[in-house]
């Protein structure tokens, strides 16, 4: 929360900043190409929604399951084609790197614990998105986003054995997205920050048919995503 509140009082800054000026950079950004490229860094939180069943409550042994999220990061490169003044359609292939933590509540003969099991991914991502940007204001606008990605797990641990401590999830993903952001064009380069909810519709739980995976009907992913471009 800290974090998101110091990009916010960041994207403030530079709003305010982009107000007091007059002259424009980059004034021909949008019409003198009509593809630009450039690259991204993100800060990712992967999580899963899951969808346990009244087994859970029948279970002597798993009291509770819970998922925390851990931060990791994306790698990525920014394909932009111009539809015209306010529309755009983008192209950003990225390298997803993020971990899971299922903490499971046990109640054993000493007593309640946490056991905690880790699922580890490295994503490569194709999202496919639209842009829809508002009239350019000075040096700076707000911008909204919609569309879909695919992506292959690489650290998919799927073929790891049956009876080893880890939540299993398939390898290939698919969904839909949803942001909002802002671009500010500097004076060599245009810079955005964009907050994005990307919502997977595929069931990626691989149930091994232990009380672990038992309690669970599905799992899918449910990503939040801060990202900073640079396109030149």
């Amino acid at each position: 929360m800290k974090s998101l509140l110091t990009i916010i009082l960041i994207v403030f800054s530079l709003i305010s900043f982009g107000q007091r000026r007059v002259n424009q950079n980059l004034a021909g950004f949008d019409k003198d190409k009509r593809l630009h490229f450039g690259f991204l860094l993100s800060i990712n939180y992967l999580k899963n929604d899951l969808f346990l069943n009244n087994t859970l409550y029948k279970e002597d042994t798993i009291y509770a399951l819970n998922i925390k999220p851990s931060p990791g990061f994306n790698l990525g490169i920014v394909t932009d084609f111009h539809l015209g003044s306010l529309w755009d359609f983008r192209l950003l292939p990225s390298l997803i790197f993020g971990q899971r933590d299922y903490e499971y509540l046990l109640n054993t003969e000493d007593g309640l614990f946490v056991d905690k099991r880790t699922s580890e991914s490295t994503y490569l991502s194709f999202p496919l998105e639209l842009k829809y940007k508002a009239e350019r204001y000075g040096n700076w606008r707000p911008f909204l986003t919609s569309g879909g990605f695919f992506a292959y797990d690489m650290a998919s641990q799927k073929n790891t054995e049956e009876g080893v401590a880890v939540v299993r999830l398939k390898s290939w993903d698919m969904g839909y997205s949803v942001g909002f952001g802002f671009e500010f064009f500097l004076e060599y380069f245009k810079f955005a920050t964009q907050l994005k909810w990307d919502k997977g519709v595929r069931n990626l739980l691989i149930n091994d048919n232990t009380p672990f995976t038992d309690i669970v009907d599905g799992a899918r992913s449910n990503t939040f995503t801060i990202s900073f471009t640079f396109e030149g």
